[in-house]
């Protein structure tokens, strides 16, 4: 059984990463771009994979705020997308759902790796 004291310092350590993974999505989707550029891989499997591992740490150690962590994601993941036409860049609604899905998956993983450490 993991201490009162290691859990605290876990919870900070994933909201700290989650900190960090939501200004890095800021700075590379709202950066403005002189023309579009072209990225190896689907736009869209990128935004799957950021959302997902954007809530992944905050979702395996707070289990109780998946639902709010979830919900905190979509918002962030849908303002994005408002804003980006703003910036000369081109918000999806696709993006949006690439970005929801994303955010289950990542829930998801956190919960299955939380009962297989259990």
């Amino acid at each position: 059984m993991l201490s009162y004291l290691h859990v605290l310092k876990l919870k900070r350590v994933a909201l700290f990463l989650t900190i960090v993974l939501a200004l890095v999505i800021a700075v590379s989707t709202l950066t403005p771009l002189p023309t579009k550029i072209d990225v190896p891989g689907s736009d869209k499997w990128h935004h799957f994979v950021a959302f997902a591992v954007l809530v992944f740490p905050l979702a395996y150690c707070n289990k109780r705020y998946a639902m709010v962590i979830a919900i905190a994601a979509l918002g962030y993941g849908g303002f994005i997308e408002i804003v980006q036409p703003y910036v000369n860049r081109y918000g999806e609604f696709n993006d949006f759902v690439a970005d929801g899905v994303g955010v289950f998956i990542g829930i998801a993983l956190a919960r299955l790796l939380d009962r297989n450490s259990s």
